[in-house]
């Protein structure tokens, strides 16, 4: 499936509204935003302190409202723990608006994000967690050039279950031979 045509525009609070009526559970919290960061029910003081983070010359966290054509924001994504010495990063806060999933967003999110890494702030290595059963998000991240690492068995507790979650990477060569790969050999 071809990817949608999205853009990244910094988040701002005029999305807390939108996040909120997304995230409208504790386990969707959790799997959004893992389980330090926010409690449950999320509301806008989180938010406002999870924005302030990505605030200053050189933020540790770049924070992002996917817009399609039609200008709408249809999805939500962070490149998180930016270390610029080592020229790392992490792609965090995945969500796509459940009213327009399956529509290949998820993946043009992700490219977009890693364009930002790669060309903008010149990383040499960007990763992710994800917990095992979402799949779908695997694969996604798989089809954008990651290799899974590792998994972390039974690390996150979720009510009366353990979720495993799966460590993926990708760095900043595999990258630009994917890109070399889909372009085709004449570009």
């Amino acid at each position: 499936m071809k990817g949608a045509d999205v853009h990244l525009e910094p988040f701002g609070e005029e999305d807390f509204s939108r996040l909120l009526r997304w995230i409208d559970s504790r386990e969707l919290m959790i799997q959004w935003a893992g389980p330090l960061l926010f409690h449950y029910p999320l509301d806008r003081s989180q938010l406002m302190c999870y924005l302030q983070t990505s605030t200053g010359i050189e933020p540790r966290f770049m924070i992002f409202r996917a817009v399609d054509r039609a200008q709408a924001a249809v999805g939500h994504i962070e490149l998180g723990a930016i270390n610029r010495e080592n020229g790392t990063a992490s792609v965090c806060r995945v969500f796509v608006d459940p009213a327009h999933r399956g529509r290949g967003i998820a993946r043009s999110m992700v490219h977009a994000l890693l364009a930002i890494g790669f060309r903008e702030l010149d990383l040499h290595r960007i990763e992710l967690k994800v917990y095992s059963f979402n799949l779908p998000a695997i694969r996604c991240y798989e089809a954008a050039g990651f290799l899974k690492e590792g998994t972390l068995r039974e690390s996150v507790r979720v009510a009366d279950r353990y979720w495993d979650t799966v460590l993926m990477g990708i760095l900043r060569d595999e990258w630009e031979r994917g890109l070399k790969c889909h372009k085709g050999p004449d570009t």
